[in-house]
């Protein structure tokens, strides 16, 4: 997670709370009535303004820290779900592979970066669909290479730890049909 997505929620998290609410987080109260007297911080006192008093966002960003990460693997789930629902309605009869060699790679992105999930409990490559001109080929070359799906310009995915594209007759040149 980067700083940038720990403000965002946090201060999503914030809006939800009252002023009040942030003063009564232990320690929180005695830094900030250093720099407000009661009147002027209930009159006059913004979330923004005391969370900028040094010392009072570090305290703040701590007590909120694991709603802070359960809302982020939330999201980073939600993404994982949308970029699932993609892949599966990626078709090689009008989609390029590359389409899909994006969306593979952000999600490996998330899964593996990210949750530390592996790929294949949200996508079973062996059930990509494959181009019906170029079936045959797949079925014959990925007992034996991990070629796992190819688009109408005969551009296949392939790769076991990486995934790469490469052209169909390439992999036939490769096992000697051509």
């Amino acid at each position: 997670m980067t700083k940038d997505d720990f403000d965002r929620i946090l201060y999503i998290h914030l809006n939800e709370e009252t002023l009040q609410s942030i003063v009564n987080i232990p320690g929180v109260s005695e830094i900030v009535s250093k720099h407000f007297n009661n009147d002027t911080l209930l009159n006059d006192g913004t979330l923004q303004s005391i969370v900028n008093i040094p010392g009072v966002y570090d305290m703040v960003s701590r007590h909120f820290n694991n709603d802070i990460l359960d809302v982020w693997e939330y999201e980073q789930y939600i993404k994982v779900k949308e970029i699932v629902e993609r892949i599966e309605l990626w078709n090689p009869e009008f989609q390029r592979t590359i389409v899909l060699l994006n969306l593979l790679n952000e999600l490996t992105g998330i899964l593996c970066d990210t949750l530390d999930l592996k790929l294949d409990k949200y996508v079973n490559l062996r059930a990509l669909p494959v181009r019906e001109f170029h079936k045959e080929a797949v079925e014959k070359y990925s007992s034996t290479y991990p070629i796992w799906t190819c688009d109408f310009e005969g551009s296949c995915l392939v790769g076991a730890d990486k995934f790469e594209i490469e052209p169909i007759d390439s992999i036939r040149h490769r096992f000697g049909d051509e």
